[in-house]
Protein backbone atom coordinates (compact mmCIF):
# COMPACT_ATOMS: atom_id res chain seq x y z
CA UNK A 1 0.00 0.00 0.00
CA UNK A 2 1.93 3.08 -1.21
CA UNK A 3 2.50 5.73 1.89
CA UNK A 4 1.88 9.21 2.11
CA UNK A 5 5.73 11.09 2.68
CA UNK A 6 5.17 14.72 3.72
CA UNK A 7 7.19 17.87 2.03
CA UNK A 8 10.46 18.57 2.35
CA UNK A 9 10.35 21.02 5.44
CA UNK A 10 8.30 18.54 7.73
CA UNK A 11 10.77 15.99 7.22
CA UNK A 12 13.32 18.29 8.37
CA UNK A 13 11.58 19.21 11.59
CA UNK A 14 10.27 15.91 12.36
CA UNK A 15 14.37 14.79 11.58
CA UNK A 16 15.37 17.37 14.28
CA UNK A 17 12.96 16.45 16.91
CA UNK A 18 13.90 12.82 16.60
CA UNK A 19 17.57 13.12 16.65
CA UNK A 20 17.99 15.78 19.67
CA UNK A 21 20.28 15.16 21.27
CA UNK A 22 20.24 12.93 24.37
CA UNK A 23 19.44 14.76 27.98
CA UNK A 24 23.10 14.97 29.37
CA UNK A 25 24.23 15.99 26.41
CA UNK A 26 21.94 19.23 26.79
CA UNK A 27 24.68 19.88 29.33
CA UNK A 28 27.94 19.07 27.47
CA UNK A 29 27.02 21.23 24.84
CA UNK A 30 26.65 23.81 27.22
CA UNK A 31 29.62 23.24 29.25
CA UNK A 32 31.73 22.77 25.28
CA UNK A 33 30.56 26.61 24.34
CA UNK A 34 31.81 28.33 27.45
CA UNK A 35 35.81 27.39 26.87
CA UNK A 36 38.30 24.35 25.55
CA UNK A 37 37.91 22.68 29.04
CA UNK A 38 34.25 20.86 29.35
CA UNK A 39 32.65 20.92 32.88
CA UNK A 40 32.36 18.01 34.89
CA UNK A 41 29.27 16.19 34.04
CA UNK A 42 27.14 17.54 37.06
CA UNK A 43 24.93 14.26 37.34
CA UNK A 44 28.28 12.42 37.67
CA UNK A 45 29.38 14.93 40.09
CA UNK A 46 25.65 14.34 41.93
CA UNK A 47 26.23 10.27 41.99
CA UNK A 48 29.43 10.82 43.39
CA UNK A 49 28.70 12.67 46.10
CA UNK A 50 25.55 10.24 46.73
CA UNK A 51 28.17 7.75 46.91
CA UNK A 52 29.62 9.41 49.75
CA UNK A 53 26.30 9.60 51.39
CA UNK A 54 25.27 5.93 51.00
CA UNK A 55 28.19 4.07 50.73
CA UNK A 56 26.18 0.78 50.36
CA UNK A 57 25.31 2.02 46.52
CA UNK A 58 26.79 0.05 43.46
CA UNK A 59 26.45 1.16 40.00
CA UNK A 60 24.42 -1.02 38.03
CA UNK A 61 23.32 -0.73 34.58
CA UNK A 62 24.37 2.96 34.50
CA UNK A 63 22.51 3.78 37.63
CA UNK A 64 23.29 3.96 41.14
CA UNK A 65 21.27 1.59 42.99
CA UNK A 66 20.62 0.10 46.31
CA UNK A 67 21.29 -3.86 47.08
CA UNK A 68 17.97 -5.52 48.28
CA UNK A 69 17.15 -9.47 48.54
CA UNK A 70 13.89 -8.57 49.96
CA UNK A 71 12.10 -6.86 47.44
CA UNK A 72 9.38 -8.24 44.87
CA UNK A 73 8.46 -6.97 41.61
CA UNK A 74 5.11 -5.40 42.30
CA UNK A 75 7.06 -4.19 46.03
CA UNK A 76 9.18 -2.63 44.34
CA UNK A 77 6.72 -0.73 41.62
CA UNK A 78 4.42 0.02 45.28
CA UNK A 79 7.48 1.14 46.68
CA UNK A 80 8.43 4.05 44.12
CA UNK A 81 5.01 5.24 44.44
CA UNK A 82 4.72 5.82 48.19
CA UNK A 83 7.78 7.92 47.86
CA UNK A 84 6.55 9.98 45.61
CA UNK A 85 2.97 10.21 47.07
CA UNK A 86 4.93 11.23 50.32
CA UNK A 87 6.38 13.99 48.56
CA UNK A 88 3.63 15.46 47.08
CA UNK A 89 1.45 14.68 50.73
CA UNK A 90 4.12 16.48 52.65
CA UNK A 91 3.79 19.32 50.19
CA UNK A 92 0.36 19.53 50.14
CA UNK A 93 -0.07 18.78 46.40
CA UNK A 94 -3.01 17.01 44.93
CA UNK A 95 -2.88 14.12 42.81
CA UNK A 96 -5.06 11.32 42.04
CA UNK A 97 -4.08 7.24 40.55
CA UNK A 98 -5.14 6.32 37.34
CA UNK A 99 -6.25 2.93 37.25
CA UNK A 100 -5.73 0.62 34.86
CA UNK A 101 -2.58 2.01 33.00
CA UNK A 102 -0.69 -1.28 33.13
CA UNK A 103 2.42 -1.93 35.30
CA UNK A 104 3.24 0.96 36.46
CA UNK A 105 1.52 3.63 38.48
CA UNK A 106 0.67 6.92 36.92
CA UNK A 107 -0.83 9.54 39.22
CA UNK A 108 -2.78 12.58 37.52
CA UNK A 109 -1.17 16.00 38.12
CA UNK A 110 -3.76 19.01 38.25
CA UNK A 111 -2.71 21.86 35.48
CA UNK A 112 -0.93 24.34 36.77
CA UNK A 113 0.98 22.67 39.57
CA UNK A 114 3.89 21.17 37.54
CA UNK A 115 6.60 23.74 39.32
CA UNK A 116 5.53 22.86 42.33
CA UNK A 117 5.71 19.21 41.80
CA UNK A 118 9.16 19.77 40.61
CA UNK A 119 9.74 21.96 43.27
CA UNK A 120 8.43 19.41 45.88
CA UNK A 121 10.61 16.43 44.09
CA UNK A 122 14.23 18.30 44.18
CA UNK A 123 13.36 18.70 48.08
CA UNK A 124 12.12 15.24 48.75
CA UNK A 125 14.66 13.50 46.87
CA UNK A 126 18.03 16.07 46.76
CA UNK A 127 19.93 13.77 49.00
CA UNK A 128 18.26 10.24 47.75
CA UNK A 129 19.74 7.66 44.48
CA UNK A 130 16.35 8.53 42.92
CA UNK A 131 16.19 9.01 39.19
CA UNK A 132 13.67 11.15 37.17
CA UNK A 133 13.01 10.28 33.63
CA UNK A 134 11.36 13.13 31.89
CA UNK A 135 8.67 12.19 29.89
CA UNK A 136 7.11 13.52 26.47
CA UNK A 137 4.14 12.19 23.99
CA UNK A 138 5.38 8.71 23.74
CA UNK A 139 9.06 9.53 24.37
CA UNK A 140 11.80 9.92 27.05
CA UNK A 141 13.41 13.09 27.50
CA UNK A 142 16.30 12.50 29.38
CA UNK A 143 17.23 11.25 33.14
CA UNK A 144 18.92 12.81 35.94
CA UNK A 145 18.89 12.08 40.06
CA UNK A 146 16.50 14.94 41.83
CA UNK A 147 19.18 17.58 42.04
CA UNK A 148 20.06 18.58 38.50
CA UNK A 149 16.37 17.98 37.64
CA UNK A 150 15.04 21.79 37.26
CA UNK A 151 18.01 22.72 35.02
CA UNK A 152 17.30 19.28 33.33
CA UNK A 153 13.90 20.42 32.83
CA UNK A 154 14.96 23.87 31.37
CA UNK A 155 17.50 22.42 28.98
CA UNK A 156 14.97 19.73 27.35
CA UNK A 157 12.73 23.16 26.92
CA UNK A 158 15.16 25.44 25.48
CA UNK A 159 14.20 26.50 21.86
CA UNK A 160 16.65 26.18 19.72
CA UNK A 161 18.48 28.20 17.91
CA UNK A 162 16.88 28.54 14.10
CA UNK A 163 18.62 26.92 11.18
CA UNK A 164 19.78 29.53 8.74
CA UNK A 165 17.11 30.14 5.66
CA UNK A 166 18.18 28.04 2.67
CA UNK A 167 17.92 29.93 -0.92
CA UNK A 168 14.92 27.86 -1.74
CA UNK A 169 12.64 28.53 1.22
CA UNK A 170 12.95 30.23 4.80
CA UNK A 171 13.47 28.21 7.72
CA UNK A 172 10.52 27.13 9.72
CA UNK A 173 10.96 28.32 13.54
CA UNK A 174 12.11 25.04 15.38
CA UNK A 175 9.54 23.85 17.88
CA UNK A 176 10.48 23.39 21.31
CA UNK A 177 10.02 20.61 23.42
CA UNK A 178 7.87 19.96 26.37
CA UNK A 179 8.08 17.81 29.39
CA UNK A 180 4.94 16.40 29.97
CA UNK A 181 5.78 13.81 32.75
CA UNK A 182 8.02 12.52 35.18
CA UNK A 183 8.84 8.98 35.69
CA UNK A 184 10.69 8.47 39.54
CA UNK A 185 12.60 5.33 40.66
CA UNK A 186 14.83 4.25 42.99
CA UNK A 187 17.09 1.74 41.39
CA UNK A 188 17.68 -1.67 43.22
CA UNK A 189 20.00 -4.87 42.60
CA UNK A 190 19.81 -8.02 44.27
CA UNK A 191 23.41 -9.32 45.24
CA UNK A 192 23.78 -12.07 42.99
CA UNK A 193 22.90 -8.82 40.05
CA UNK A 194 20.48 -10.91 38.60
CA UNK A 195 17.60 -8.92 39.18
CA UNK A 196 17.47 -5.48 38.61
CA UNK A 197 14.19 -2.86 39.39
CA UNK A 198 14.84 0.32 37.27
CA UNK A 199 12.99 2.39 34.90
CA UNK A 200 10.33 -0.34 34.71
CA UNK A 201 9.53 -0.21 38.13
CA UNK A 202 9.07 3.76 38.77
CA UNK A 203 6.03 5.65 38.94
CA UNK A 204 4.58 8.13 36.55
CA UNK A 205 3.32 11.82 37.50
CA UNK A 206 1.61 12.97 34.11
CA UNK A 207 1.33 17.02 34.04
CA UNK A 208 -2.60 17.50 33.04
CA UNK A 209 -3.34 20.24 30.74
CA UNK A 210 -5.95 22.56 30.90
CA UNK A 211 -9.00 22.39 28.50
CA UNK A 212 -8.86 25.48 26.26
CA UNK A 213 -12.64 26.14 27.42
CA UNK A 214 -11.78 26.38 30.91
CA UNK A 215 -13.53 23.02 32.59
CA UNK A 216 -12.21 19.82 33.27
CA UNK A 217 -8.41 18.80 32.21
CA UNK A 218 -6.83 16.77 29.00
CA UNK A 219 -4.09 13.93 29.49
CA UNK A 220 -1.19 14.66 28.41
CA UNK A 221 0.62 11.53 27.46
CA UNK A 222 -1.68 8.73 27.31
CA UNK A 223 -5.46 8.27 27.70
CA UNK A 224 -8.13 7.12 30.26
CA UNK A 225 -10.87 4.27 29.57
CA UNK A 226 -13.06 8.06 28.53
CA UNK A 227 -10.31 9.35 25.94
CA UNK A 228 -8.20 12.33 26.65
CA UNK A 229 -10.20 14.95 27.94
CA UNK A 230 -12.15 14.39 31.32
CA UNK A 231 -14.86 16.93 33.26
CA UNK A 232 -13.07 16.73 36.42
CA UNK A 233 -9.97 15.09 38.19
CA UNK A 234 -11.82 15.28 41.52
CA UNK A 235 -11.43 12.62 43.47
CA UNK A 236 -14.13 9.81 45.75
CA UNK A 237 -12.13 7.07 46.49
CA UNK A 238 -8.86 5.71 47.76
CA UNK A 239 -6.80 2.35 47.39
CA UNK A 240 -4.35 0.92 49.99
CA UNK A 241 -0.99 1.13 48.25
CA UNK A 242 2.64 0.95 50.30
CA UNK A 243 0.70 1.68 53.68
CA UNK A 244 -0.79 4.84 52.44
CA UNK A 245 -4.53 5.63 50.93
CA UNK A 246 -3.87 6.91 47.71
CA UNK A 247 -6.67 8.79 45.83
CA UNK A 248 -7.92 7.63 42.73
CA UNK A 249 -9.89 9.66 40.51
CA UNK A 250 -13.68 9.39 40.98
CA UNK A 251 -14.63 8.90 37.24
CA UNK A 252 -12.19 6.02 36.83
CA UNK A 253 -13.50 4.50 40.07
CA UNK A 254 -15.72 2.30 39.08
CA UNK A 255 -15.51 -1.27 36.83
CA UNK A 256 -14.89 -1.57 33.06
CA UNK A 257 -15.30 -3.85 30.49
CA UNK A 258 -11.88 -5.26 30.65
CA UNK A 259 -11.38 -5.47 34.37
CA UNK A 260 -11.12 -8.54 36.55
CA UNK A 261 -13.36 -7.92 39.25
CA UNK A 262 -13.56 -11.12 40.38
CA UNK A 263 -11.10 -13.61 42.35
CA UNK A 264 -8.46 -15.59 40.66
CA UNK A 265 -6.79 -18.75 42.09
CA UNK A 266 -4.08 -20.84 41.26
CA UNK A 267 -3.78 -24.70 41.65
CA UNK A 268 -0.06 -26.08 41.34
CA UNK A 269 0.62 -29.86 41.44
CA UNK A 270 3.13 -31.41 42.59
CA UNK A 271 4.99 -34.94 43.94
CA UNK A 272 8.35 -35.13 45.97
CA UNK A 273 9.90 -38.56 43.97
CA UNK A 274 12.57 -38.36 46.99
CA UNK A 275 10.37 -40.16 49.31
CA UNK A 276 10.61 -43.18 50.18
CA UNK A 277 6.86 -43.78 51.24
CA UNK A 278 5.83 -42.48 47.56
CA UNK A 279 8.40 -45.08 45.80
CA UNK A 280 6.93 -47.80 47.29
CA UNK A 281 4.00 -46.96 46.51
CA UNK A 282 4.58 -46.27 43.04
CA UNK A 283 6.61 -49.43 42.71
CA UNK A 284 3.80 -51.55 43.65
CA UNK A 285 1.51 -50.06 41.40
CA UNK A 286 3.74 -50.51 38.54
CA UNK A 287 4.30 -54.03 39.27
CA UNK A 288 0.27 -54.27 38.94
CA UNK A 289 -0.09 -52.56 36.26
CA UNK A 290 -1.73 -54.51 32.97
CA UNK A 291 0.90 -55.33 30.59
CA UNK A 292 -1.13 -54.57 27.89
CA UNK A 293 -1.27 -50.99 28.27
CA UNK A 294 0.62 -48.91 26.86
CA UNK A 295 1.83 -46.92 29.95
CA UNK A 296 4.03 -43.71 30.26
CA UNK A 297 5.60 -43.85 33.82
CA UNK A 298 9.27 -42.52 33.39
CA UNK A 299 10.80 -41.56 36.03
CA UNK A 300 11.74 -38.01 34.76
CA UNK A 301 8.20 -37.29 34.78
CA UNK A 302 8.68 -37.06 38.56
CA UNK A 303 12.27 -35.93 39.28
CA UNK A 304 12.71 -33.43 41.89
CA UNK A 305 14.61 -30.46 41.08
CA UNK A 306 13.15 -27.85 43.54
CA UNK A 307 10.79 -26.23 41.22
CA UNK A 308 7.84 -25.62 43.34
CA UNK A 309 9.73 -22.87 45.60
CA UNK A 310 10.33 -21.52 42.14
CA UNK A 311 7.47 -21.89 40.56
CA UNK A 312 5.44 -19.90 43.77
CA UNK A 313 8.06 -17.03 43.53
CA UNK A 314 7.37 -16.33 39.90
CA UNK A 315 3.33 -16.38 41.25
CA UNK A 316 4.35 -14.07 44.42
CA UNK A 317 6.46 -11.40 42.10
CA UNK A 318 4.88 -11.39 38.94
CA UNK A 319 1.06 -12.07 40.00
CA UNK A 320 -0.10 -9.98 43.35
CA UNK A 321 -3.54 -10.15 42.10
CA UNK A 322 -4.23 -14.09 42.64
CA UNK A 323 -6.04 -14.69 45.90
CA UNK A 324 -4.86 -18.17 46.82
CA UNK A 325 -3.01 -20.98 45.80
CA UNK A 326 -4.06 -24.51 46.36
CA UNK A 327 -1.11 -27.14 46.16
CA UNK A 328 -2.09 -30.99 45.26
CA UNK A 329 0.17 -33.70 46.67
CA UNK A 330 -0.10 -37.40 47.49
CA UNK A 331 0.36 -36.40 51.10
CA UNK A 332 3.41 -34.48 50.42
CA UNK A 333 4.72 -31.15 52.02
CA UNK A 334 7.67 -30.07 51.29
CA UNK A 335 9.99 -28.89 54.35
CA UNK A 336 10.01 -25.27 53.71
CA UNK A 337 6.61 -24.69 53.08
CA UNK A 338 4.28 -22.42 55.20
CA UNK A 339 1.80 -24.36 55.69
CA UNK A 340 0.69 -21.89 58.19
CA UNK A 341 0.33 -18.89 55.36
CA UNK A 342 -2.91 -18.21 54.40
CA UNK A 343 -2.07 -17.77 51.13
CA UNK A 344 -1.40 -21.57 50.81
CA UNK A 345 -3.34 -24.47 51.43
CA UNK A 346 -2.21 -27.91 50.78
CA UNK A 347 -4.56 -30.53 49.21
CA UNK A 348 -4.14 -34.16 49.61
CA UNK A 349 -5.64 -36.42 46.60
CA UNK A 350 -7.37 -38.80 49.29
CA UNK A 351 -9.27 -35.19 50.00
CA UNK A 352 -9.90 -34.52 46.21
CA UNK A 353 -11.32 -37.53 43.95
CA UNK A 354 -15.13 -38.63 44.36
CA UNK A 355 -13.57 -41.91 44.75
CA UNK A 356 -10.42 -42.30 46.91
CA UNK A 357 -10.49 -46.10 46.31
CA UNK A 358 -8.81 -45.24 42.63
CA UNK A 359 -5.90 -44.24 45.02
CA UNK A 360 -2.54 -43.84 44.98
CA UNK A 361 -2.62 -42.28 40.90
CA UNK A 362 0.85 -41.03 39.19
CA UNK A 363 -1.48 -39.96 36.32
CA UNK A 364 -1.50 -36.07 36.05
CA UNK A 365 -4.81 -36.28 33.78
CA UNK A 366 -6.32 -38.91 36.19
CA UNK A 367 -5.42 -35.68 39.17
CA UNK A 368 -6.79 -33.37 36.51
CA UNK A 369 -9.95 -34.79 36.43
CA UNK A 370 -10.70 -34.03 40.26
CA UNK A 371 -9.16 -30.19 39.89
CA UNK A 372 -12.69 -28.65 39.81
CA UNK A 373 -13.94 -30.31 43.27
CA UNK A 374 -11.03 -28.77 45.23
CA UNK A 375 -13.18 -27.25 48.18
CA UNK A 376 -12.87 -23.33 48.45
CA UNK A 377 -11.50 -22.95 45.09
CA UNK A 378 -12.25 -19.69 43.19
CA UNK A 379 -14.46 -20.17 40.01
CA UNK A 380 -11.44 -18.91 38.41
CA UNK A 381 -8.05 -20.52 38.74
CA UNK A 382 -4.66 -20.52 36.08
CA UNK A 383 -3.41 -23.86 36.45
CA UNK A 384 0.27 -24.73 36.26
CA UNK A 385 2.46 -28.27 36.20
CA UNK A 386 5.68 -27.16 38.97
CA UNK A 387 7.70 -26.67 35.76
CA UNK A 388 5.59 -23.88 34.78
CA UNK A 389 6.14 -19.98 35.50
CA UNK A 390 5.71 -16.80 35.16
CA UNK A 391 8.81 -14.64 33.62
CA UNK A 392 7.84 -11.01 34.04
CA UNK A 393 4.96 -8.91 35.38
CA UNK A 394 1.01 -9.91 34.03
CA UNK A 395 -1.74 -8.88 34.41
CA UNK A 396 -5.12 -11.13 35.34
CA UNK A 397 -6.32 -9.70 31.96
CA UNK A 398 -3.70 -11.86 29.85
CA UNK A 399 -5.76 -14.93 30.95
CA UNK A 400 -9.18 -13.39 30.97
CA UNK A 401 -11.45 -11.35 29.48
CA UNK A 402 -13.55 -9.16 31.79
CA UNK A 403 -16.42 -11.75 31.40
CA UNK A 404 -15.05 -14.22 32.90
CA UNK A 405 -13.93 -16.42 30.05
CA UNK A 406 -10.66 -17.99 29.60
CA UNK A 407 -8.24 -17.02 27.20
CA UNK A 408 -6.34 -20.12 25.21
CA UNK A 409 -3.18 -20.16 24.02
CA UNK A 410 -2.45 -22.75 21.66
CA UNK A 411 0.90 -24.08 20.03
CA UNK A 412 2.43 -23.87 17.15
CA UNK A 413 3.23 -27.70 17.44
CA UNK A 414 -0.31 -29.83 15.55
CA UNK A 415 -0.71 -33.34 16.03
CA UNK A 416 -0.53 -36.04 13.53
CA UNK A 417 -3.26 -36.15 11.24
CA UNK A 418 -5.13 -39.67 11.67
CA UNK A 419 -6.36 -42.30 14.37
CA UNK A 420 -4.25 -43.06 17.67
CA UNK A 421 -2.42 -45.95 16.24
CA UNK A 422 1.06 -47.72 18.55
CA UNK A 423 3.54 -45.64 16.45
CA UNK A 424 2.27 -42.82 18.58
CA UNK A 425 3.56 -41.58 22.18
CA UNK A 426 1.28 -41.91 25.35
CA UNK A 427 1.69 -38.54 25.14
CA UNK A 428 -0.08 -38.26 21.08
CA UNK A 429 -1.71 -40.95 21.67
CA UNK A 430 -3.88 -38.71 24.47
CA UNK A 431 -4.02 -36.12 22.06
CA UNK A 432 -5.79 -37.67 19.22
CA UNK A 433 -8.32 -39.41 21.51
CA UNK A 434 -8.92 -35.72 22.94
CA UNK A 435 -9.02 -34.65 18.74
CA UNK A 436 -11.29 -37.21 17.96
CA UNK A 437 -13.48 -36.87 21.17
CA UNK A 438 -13.90 -33.13 20.03
CA UNK A 439 -14.86 -33.49 16.40
CA UNK A 440 -17.51 -35.98 17.32
CA UNK A 441 -19.03 -33.42 19.89
CA UNK A 442 -18.94 -30.53 17.93
CA UNK A 443 -18.03 -30.69 14.72
CA UNK A 444 -14.73 -29.13 14.78
CA UNK A 445 -11.27 -30.18 14.04
CA UNK A 446 -8.50 -28.91 16.97
CA UNK A 447 -5.21 -30.04 15.54
CA UNK A 448 -3.02 -27.86 18.03
CA UNK A 449 -1.93 -28.64 20.85
CA UNK A 450 -2.34 -25.88 24.15
CA UNK A 451 0.54 -24.02 24.98
CA UNK A 452 2.34 -25.49 27.99
CA UNK A 453 1.88 -22.52 30.19
CA UNK A 454 -0.47 -21.90 33.03
CA UNK A 455 -3.84 -22.83 32.06
CA UNK A 456 -6.89 -20.18 32.40
CA UNK A 457 -9.44 -22.20 34.10
CA UNK A 458 -13.44 -22.16 35.43
CA UNK A 459 -14.47 -24.90 37.67
CA UNK A 460 -17.46 -24.76 35.71
CA UNK A 461 -16.30 -25.45 32.21
CA UNK A 462 -14.19 -28.10 33.90
CA UNK A 463 -17.53 -30.11 35.87
CA UNK A 464 -19.63 -29.73 32.75
CA UNK A 465 -16.71 -31.47 30.54
CA UNK A 466 -16.80 -34.21 32.98
CA UNK A 467 -20.46 -34.29 32.82
CA UNK A 468 -20.64 -34.08 29.00
CA UNK A 469 -17.73 -36.49 28.62
CA UNK A 470 -18.28 -38.60 31.66
CA UNK A 471 -16.99 -42.36 30.20
CA UNK A 472 -13.91 -41.33 28.85
CA UNK A 473 -12.88 -38.77 31.86
CA UNK A 474 -13.74 -41.50 34.46
CA UNK A 475 -12.00 -43.86 32.86
CA UNK A 476 -8.57 -41.70 32.84
CA UNK A 477 -9.61 -40.18 36.25
CA UNK A 478 -9.19 -44.73 36.99
CA UNK A 479 -5.78 -44.71 35.12
CA UNK A 480 -2.82 -44.91 37.34
CA UNK A 481 -0.13 -43.94 34.88
CA UNK A 482 -0.48 -41.87 32.02
CA UNK A 483 -1.90 -44.96 29.17
CA UNK A 484 -2.42 -44.41 25.28
CA UNK A 485 -6.42 -44.65 26.17
CA UNK A 486 -6.24 -41.39 28.40
CA UNK A 487 -8.24 -38.38 27.59
CA UNK A 488 -6.39 -34.74 28.97
CA UNK A 489 -8.68 -33.24 30.73
CA UNK A 490 -7.41 -29.79 30.67
CA UNK A 491 -6.91 -29.75 26.50
CA UNK A 492 -10.64 -31.37 26.55
CA UNK A 493 -12.03 -28.93 28.73
CA UNK A 494 -10.64 -25.66 26.66
CA UNK A 495 -11.32 -26.82 23.57
CA UNK A 496 -14.84 -27.69 24.42
CA UNK A 497 -15.07 -24.38 25.64
CA UNK A 498 -13.76 -22.72 22.41
CA UNK A 499 -16.04 -24.70 20.58
CA UNK A 500 -18.89 -23.05 22.71
CA UNK A 501 -18.38 -19.94 22.60
CA UNK A 502 -16.99 -19.95 26.48
CA UNK A 503 -13.13 -19.38 25.85
CA UNK A 504 -11.46 -17.14 23.36
CA UNK A 505 -7.70 -17.13 21.53
CA UNK A 506 -5.18 -15.18 22.87
CA UNK A 507 -1.18 -15.31 22.88
CA UNK A 508 1.37 -14.69 24.89
CA UNK A 509 5.82 -14.52 24.77
CA UNK A 510 6.04 -17.92 26.20
CA UNK A 511 9.21 -20.02 26.35
CA UNK A 512 9.74 -24.08 26.31
CA UNK A 513 12.70 -25.62 26.49
CA UNK A 514 12.98 -28.89 27.01
CA UNK A 515 15.69 -29.72 29.86
CA UNK A 516 17.93 -32.84 28.59
CA UNK A 517 18.86 -30.97 25.53
CA UNK A 518 21.86 -28.94 24.98
CA UNK A 519 21.29 -26.06 22.69
CA UNK A 520 17.65 -25.51 24.80
CA UNK A 521 19.72 -25.17 27.75
CA UNK A 522 22.19 -22.68 26.23
CA UNK A 523 19.21 -20.45 25.44
CA UNK A 524 18.54 -19.78 29.20
CA UNK A 525 21.26 -16.84 29.39
CA UNK A 526 19.47 -15.30 27.00
CA UNK A 527 16.16 -15.87 28.74
CA UNK A 528 17.55 -14.72 32.34
CA UNK A 529 19.40 -11.26 30.49
CA UNK A 530 16.86 -10.28 28.59
CA UNK A 531 13.48 -11.43 30.48
CA UNK A 532 11.38 -11.13 27.38
CA UNK A 533 8.84 -14.20 28.44
CA UNK A 534 5.50 -13.86 30.14
CA UNK A 535 6.03 -17.63 30.89
CA UNK A 536 7.91 -20.00 30.52
CA UNK A 537 8.32 -24.52 30.76
CA UNK A 538 11.20 -26.14 31.50
CA UNK A 539 10.17 -29.48 31.02
CA UNK A 540 12.13 -32.51 31.91
CA UNK A 541 13.19 -34.64 28.66
CA UNK A 542 13.71 -38.55 29.01
CA UNK A 543 16.76 -38.62 26.67
CA UNK A 544 20.23 -38.64 27.79
CA UNK A 545 21.70 -35.77 25.53
CA UNK A 546 22.61 -33.93 28.82
CA UNK A 547 22.88 -36.25 32.02
CA UNK A 548 20.51 -35.68 34.07
CA UNK A 549 22.89 -34.90 37.24
CA UNK A 550 24.34 -31.98 34.94
CA UNK A 551 20.78 -30.50 34.07
CA UNK A 552 19.97 -30.01 37.59
CA UNK A 553 23.24 -28.19 38.10
CA UNK A 554 22.10 -25.81 35.00
CA UNK A 555 18.62 -24.93 36.28
CA UNK A 556 19.36 -24.91 40.01
CA UNK A 557 21.68 -22.21 39.17
CA UNK A 558 19.19 -20.72 36.47
CA UNK A 559 16.16 -20.72 38.55
CA UNK A 560 18.14 -19.20 42.11
CA UNK A 561 19.03 -16.43 39.34
CA UNK A 562 15.99 -15.72 37.49
CA UNK A 563 14.01 -15.97 40.88
CA UNK A 564 16.55 -14.72 43.77
CA UNK A 565 13.77 -13.27 45.98
CA UNK A 566 12.09 -15.35 48.77
CA UNK A 567 7.94 -15.74 48.13
CA UNK A 568 6.24 -15.21 51.28
CA UNK A 569 5.36 -18.82 51.53
CA UNK A 570 8.74 -20.08 52.50
CA UNK A 571 9.69 -21.08 55.92
CA UNK A 572 13.52 -20.20 54.85
CA UNK A 573 15.67 -19.82 51.85
CA UNK A 574 17.22 -22.76 49.88
CA UNK A 575 20.25 -23.50 52.17
CA UNK A 576 22.50 -23.28 48.66
CA UNK A 577 23.52 -23.98 45.87
CA UNK A 578 23.02 -28.42 47.22
CA UNK A 579 19.51 -28.05 48.64
CA UNK A 580 17.32 -29.74 47.29
CA UNK A 581 13.45 -29.42 47.25
CA UNK A 582 10.83 -31.48 45.12
CA UNK A 583 9.29 -31.71 41.76
CA UNK A 584 6.22 -32.42 39.84
CA UNK A 585 5.49 -34.60 36.85
CA UNK A 586 5.13 -32.30 33.76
Amino acid sequence: MPVAVPGGRTVRRLVRRLCRPPVRAAFASAAASAGPEPAPDPVALTERRLLGLHPGLVRHAGHLAGVRDDLLSWQARDANLGEVAGALDAAGLDYALVPGHGFRHRLAIRPGDRAAVLESCVAAFADQPVYFELLGHGRELGLNPAEGLPALVAAVERVPEPEPAGAAEPAEPPEPERVKGLRVFRPSVTTGRTLYYGADHGCELEFWDADAEGSGAVASIDETPFGSWLPSLETSASVRIADRDVPVLGLLAGTFPGDIDFPIDAVITWVDDTDERWQQRRAGALAAAEPELRLDAADHRYRNRDELRYCLRSIASYAPWVRRIFLVTDDQVPAWLDTAHPGVTVVAHRELFADPGVLPVFNSHAIETQLHRIPGLAEHFLYFNDDLFLGRPVRPQSFFLGSGLPRVVRNSRTVPPGGRSTADSVYTAAQKNARAVLLDAFGRIYPQILSHSPYPLCRSLLAASAERFAAGLAATGRSVFRSAADLPPITLALYAAHATGQAVDARLEHFYAVTDRPGELDRLADLLGRRWADTFCLADGGGGEVPAEEQGRVLAAFLRDYFPVASPYELAPPAGPGSAGAAGPD
